[in-house]
């Protein structure tokens, strides 16, 4: 049976820099947004109920989600936000759940990691033989997210502090990975991560 980690961290703390690592040393590696993805895909059940929601103007000609469209409507009004995440939500997490039960019963031997954005924010924990939060400080954090979308001080901060803090998902962690250094230093301690787990 293959041992199966929760892997989150904050906003631009190098999520998919991490990831790239461990699928580059052997495990598994599964992406929340990939699901979230996954559950509104044409037929779905989710694109089903998100348009008879709001309305078939979301879909490009080809019947798709246009993501800028939808976002435009639920970022700018927290109610019709709700009612998103009240689709979606329950979606990823039977997804999740699904993918989490068929590793265990696999006869895999792999290390497997699971990212999960909001993973402590949506109770996943206890699904996991261990959680990894990827940490760097905020000072670094607010630095890359600036570079990284191109926004101002201000913006960054308001993501940020959207989310739960970066102290709070360390607290919370059973490992945790130092991300503010350079890419050699991050190589190198999931290397030796890995040889533990």
């Amino acid at each position: 049976m293959s041992k199966i980690y929760g892997l989150t961290g904050g906003i631009a703390a190098g999520k998919s820099t991490v990831l790239d690592i461990f699928r580059k040393n052997g495990c598994v590696v599964y992406d929340a947004d990939q699901v979230a993805r996954d559950i509104v895909e044409p037929g779905t059940i989710g694109l089903e109920q998100i348009v008879s929601t709001f309305g078939k103007g979301i879909l490009f000609s080809d019947g798709s989600l246009n993501r800028k469209k939808l976002g435009s409507i639920v970022f700018n009004d927290k109610n019709q936000l709700k009612k998103l995440t009240n689709i979606t939500g329950p979606l990823i997490r039977e997804q999740i759940l699904h993918t989490i039960k068929q590793v265990r019963e696999s006869n895999d031997k792999r290390i497997v990691i699971f990212e999960i954005q909001l993973l402590f924010e949506s109770n996943y924990q206890n699904y996991f033989d261990g959680v990894i939060t990827i940490y760097i400080p905020e000072k670094i954090q607010l630095e890359r997210l600036m570079e990284r979308d191109r926004i101002s001080e201000e913006d960054a901060l308001k993501k940020i502090n959207s989310q739960m803090s970066m102290e709070d998902k360390k607290k919370r962690a059973d490992i945790v990975i130092d991300n503010s250094g350079n890419l050699n230093i991050l190589e190198t301690e999931i290397y030796n991560l890995i040889k533990k787990l």
